[in-house]
């Protein structure tokens, strides 16, 4: 399930956090990645487009104070787990999925 809208998180929600991905870019954009192995391990998350003005996270540094709070670093795709744990870039967030679509 997947929902570009911000509104109240609420407690059982996952939330993948990423800068302008929707359907189209490139195949190996880390936020598409992200993406596509939730959707491929069943995991169901909300979308949150989070910084729609820097799409390649160029010079992110200082820049997103709030990903930094919620992560303790300013990349993205974040996955925020229902827990408020994150797990950050791509490669862990793949990881991740593998791991819980291996215990579905």
């Amino acid at each position: 399930m997947k929902d570009e809208e911000e509104g109240a998180k609420m407690s059982d929600e996952i939330v993948l956090h990423v800068c302008h991905y929707k359907d189209g870019g490139l195949p190996v954009h880390p936020c598409k990645r992200a993406a596509h192995a939730l959707d491929e391990a069943g995991v169901p998350y909300r979308m949150n487009v989070f910084d729609r003005n820097r799409p390649a996270g160029l010079f992110t540094k200082g820049k997103r104070p709030d990903l930094k709070a919620l992560s303790g670093q300013e990349k993205l795709p974040v996955l925020e787990l229902a827990d408020g744990t994150t797990v950050n870039g791509s490669g862990a967030i793949i990881d991740w999925a593998k791991a819980q679509a291996a215990h579905s």
